[in-house]
């Protein structure tokens, strides 16, 4: 795993001053994860990049994933993390370098298997998750067409799993009194 591996103690980031950098390339594109933490160990820079022959698509910062699956066709691209810093659990985006949607730790609840409060957030098979592409989806632009294996083994459409995972969190917050942004608006 890309982050876990600096983990110092159990649940706490490596205090190393360090830059890490892992490159995958799927034909024409080049996807770049990269953690650097040389100038703070405690607030490093997490960036996710993406080129197309070249050219810059996609710059994104405080996220990185564990691992980065494309779909057969190279056209979509699936990133998932059972790491909780910097919270970002999965990202669906395509070769242009438009983001479907993303999910992070915190704002989605995901039915974890095993959790700390900071680092570990165990949703889905970190072995072998087994990311599918439905030849629908591929045609039909339609990320429901997405599944993968969880940490429990049973195979889940991915938008489904994200959606309760984050309504999961929203019902929560309001049971906390925290509520949403749009419940806390007035009507005039």
């Amino acid at each position: 795993m890309f982050l876990l591996a600096g983990i110092a103690n159990a649940d706490m980031p490596s205090m190393e001053r360090t830059f890490k950098k892992k490159d995958y390339v799927f034909g024409s594109v080049k996807i770049t994860q990269s953690f650097d933490s040389r100038k703070d160990p405690m607030s490093p820079e997490f960036k996710l990049k993406m080129w197309e022959k070249g050219r810059l698509l996609l710059s994104l910062n405080d996220m990185i994933f564990d691992d980065i699956y494309p779909s057969p066709d190279r056209e979509m691209f699936v990133g998932l993390s059972n790491s909780g810093w910097p919270g970002s659990a999965v990202i669906v985006f395509d070769r242009r370098g438009r983001v479907w949607f993303t999910a992070n730790h915190g704002m989605s609840e995901f039915d974890y298997c095993a959790e700390t409060s900071t680092m570990l957030k165990e949703w889905y098979d970190g072995k072998d998750p087994g990311v599918q592409f439905q030849e629908r989806m591929l045609a039909a632009d339609d990320i429901l067409g997405i599944s993968l294996r969880t940490c429990k083994g049973e195979r889940v459409n991915l938008w489904g799993v994200v959606a309760r995972a984050t309504e999961k969190a929203r019902t929560q917050r309001r049971a906390a009194g925290w509520g949403d942004r749009a419940d806390n608006r007035k009507d005039d």
